[in-house]
């Protein structure tokens, strides 16, 4: 028997369960239970054996947190005068209006303690940390390699894997498209906001890596220059349009495999659910509200691409495609 059916009626059950969880979260508009996102990330950072952050910034979209984990990540918080965000020389290499800028140096400097900055607070490791490398090991371990077999080998051979439930994820997960193409939509274009609205030149030490080959036949593109600047400087946030599809998929792999649950995996879904999106930093963690508007109309018949989404924020951010 394959580990495919371990992919029983009760999991699958879960799986809808989740995604319609991250469906309400992802479509939210409600103003965010402060109190209760602040606990989740004190949670979430003792989660993963790291001290509570001794300074956590609200902001009112994801350009407003972007710029404010800019500033927390070189340590500038003794800049905010005012004019940091608009010096073309000092400022972040993003454009940005002057009300704009002024609003977001004002919202931030009102919350930044008398004296604080001078140091730079590192973005944390990628998504989820060593969390999910820790519950991957753990299904490989209890199933069997490989945990992809992107190229069928182990299936050619008959060897049974982690895959095999991996695959049956991936498929069950498909099936809750909806969550997956509406919200995604609303994560890329914030995205794409930021990237195309860098300003540059990118420095000459950002060096566009070689192709991962990896085990793929079509191995995807490297990140481009733009994308690596874009990384280096507002790089390092999470919000629940484009990550918490991952947390369910592990989460609910190890459910299926009658694994403990992964506190810490647990407690990056909980903050996912209660922001709009968050940085998380070395000693400091910057928190945005959600939309006061998100608006999105499905696809004509035969189109790919929606017809009209607009996100708007509080703080006069807007998005439209």
């Amino acid at each position: 028997m394959g580990h495919e059916a371990l992919m029983t009626a009760a999991v699958k059950e879960r799986v809808v369960g989740e995604c319609e969880g991250w469906l309400r979260a992802g479509l939210s508009i409600e103003p965010c239970d402060r109190a209760g996102a602040e606990a989740a990330v004190v949670a979430r950072y003792r989660a993963h054996g790291l001290s509570a952050p001794e300074t956590v910034v609200w902001m009112d979209s994801p350009l407003g947190g972007a710029l404010a984990s800019w500033v927390l990540r070189h340590g500038f918080e003794h800049r905010v005068d005012g004019r940091l965000f608009t010096d073309a020389d000092a400022g972040p290499p993003r454009q940005l209006a002057p009300e704009f800028a002024e609003q977001v140096e004002r919202q931030l400097r009102e919350q930044l303690a008398p004296g604080a900055g001078g140091h730079a607070r590192p973005m944390l490791a990628g998504p989820f940390g060593d969390a999910l490398v820790d519950a991957q090991k753990a299904l490989v371990e209890a199933l069997g390699a490989p945990l992809r077999d992107m190229l069928s080998v182990a299936w050619d051979k008959g060897e049974s894997g982690a895959y095999e439930l991996n695959e049956e994820m991936e498929n069950a997960l498909r099936w809750q498209a909806k969550p997956n193409d509406v919200l995604s939509e609303f994560g890329l274009l914030v995205y794409k906001d930021l990237l195309a609205n860098l300003r540059g030149p990118i420095p000459a030490r950002i060096v566009r890596p070689e192709v991962d080959r990896g085990d793929v036949i079509t191995p995807p593109p490297p990140p481009s220059r733009e994308e690596l600047h874009l990384w280096e400087q507002f790089g390092g946030a999470l919000d629940s349009w484009s990550y918490a599809e991952d947390l369910i998929h592990w989460r609910c792999m190890l459910y299926a495999a009658g694994l403990p649950a992964s506190p810490a995996l647990d407690a990056e879904q909980d903050v996912l659910f209660r922001v709009g999106r968050w940085w998380p930093l070395e000693g400091a963690a910057v928190l945005t509200e959600r939309p006061v508007v998100l608006r999105y109309e499905e696809p004509d018949p035969g189109e790919v691409d929606p017809t009209d989404v607009l996100i708007r924020y509080a703080d006069g951010y807007q998005l439209e495609a």
